[in-house]
Parts: C-alpha cells; sequence; structure tokens
C-alpha cells in the first residue's frame, strides 16, 4: 500500500510539473517571439513632460571632494504627447539622483520613472540618465536656476496594452529661469 501511495504522490507530481511546463515558452518560441517583437514596427512620438508636484526634495549630502549629492529626489509629471497617444499619456513619478560638481555649473542625473498611463491602461517602468548646465553665472547648488538638460529615457511595458512593449526617448529642456519655460520635450520611439 506504501508503494501504491508513492507511485501516486509521484504520478501527481509529474502530473503538476507538466501542467506548469505548458504555461513557459521553449527556447525555438522564445525566439519566434523576438523575431516578430524585432520586426514590429517603431511608433515614433513627441510632446512634452510638465511637472505636477515634488513629492520629496531629496537629502542633500556635500561630498568630501566638493561635490553635491542630492538622492531620494521624487517629482511627479504629466507626459504629454502630440497628438494624444494613449501609449505614453499619464502621469509619471520620477526617482532621482543628482551628483552636482563642485563649480556647480554642471550635475550628472539618473533613475528609474513610473508612466502610468491614463485610463489605467498600462505602466512603463523606465530608467534614465543625463546631465544639467547652468547658465553662465548660475550655479545648480542654488535650486530652481536658469539651465539647459538633456537625458536618455529607455523603458520596458509591465503591465497592459504596453505590456512586452520597450521605448527609447530623448528629453530635453531649456528653462531661462521663467517658469512657463520649465518642462522637457521629449521625442522617441516604442515597440
Amino acid at each position: 500500500m506504501k508503494r501504491l501511495n508513492l507511485i501516486l504522490l509521484m504520478l501527481g507530481a509529474t502530473m503538476i510539473f507538466i501542467g506548469c511546463q505548458k504555461d513557459k515558452l521553449t527556447d525555438t518560441e522564445q525566439l519566434k517571439q523576438q523575431e516578430v517583437y524585432l520586426k514590429a514596427e517603431p511608433v515614433e512620438f513627441a510632446g512634452v513632460s510638465t511637472p505636477v508636484a515634488t513629492i520629496n526634495p531629496g537629502i542633500v549630502t556635500v561630498l568630501p571632494n566638493g561635490m553635491v549629492r542630492i538622492s531620494g529626489m521624487i517629482a511627479e509629471w504629466y507626459e504629454n504627447p502630440d497628438p494624444d497617444d494613449p501609449y505614453y499619456t499619464g502621469q509619471s513619478i520620477w526617482y532621482e539622483t543628482w551628483l552636482i560638481d563642485p563649480d556647480g555649473k554642471t550635475a550628472k542625473v539618473w533613475g528609474k520613472t513610473d508612466l502610468n498611463l491614463d485610463g489605467d491602461i498600462g505602466t512603463w517602468k523606465m530608467s534614465w540618465h543625463g546631465y544639467i548646465y547652468a547658465y553662465e553665472g548660475y550655479d545648480l547648488r542654488d535650486g530652481l536656476v536658469p539651465c539647459t538638460a538633456e537625458a536618455l529615457v529607455l523603458g520596458q511595458g509591465k503591465s497592459g496594452v504596453v505590456k512586452g512593449m520597450v521605448s527609447r526617448a530623448n528629453y530635453e529642456m531649456d528653462f531661462n529661469g521663467d517658469l512657463s519655460t520649465f518642462f522637457w520635450s521629449f521625442s522617441g520611439t516604442y515597440h
């Protein structure tokens, strides 16, 4: 009887294992999906990202070499492509780290972003890096000063209509001190 129970238990475990394996793709199936993905035509988009709120200004640390690190900064923005593209329109949360040079003229910036699409139709998870350059005569350590900025933003669709997709966008800013110029212009592709 114990032998029969052991055989039935092993048979059941084998059936569960095989049943679970059905949901996984074979290497050949994965390669076919990648081929389809690589052949997909990229969709171009462009627009503006406008500030909504600063959720956390971050923690400022002066490093021994004179550089200033700002970590834990969190800001909310609104991504608005033109014409309206539901695959890239929505609220974004930017998690930022800054490393400002000792002279305050340049900062390296990087972080992660969650873009939650309007209508709750999906979410992009993105990583980015870039630079900020203070206008002549200004110091980035003084807060919001006239500056230009550039960033490369790479995204992966994590849920909804964008799940499994990838995006690549260039963001640029030319803030001249007038708050009406405090926005990012972006352009990129997804597929």
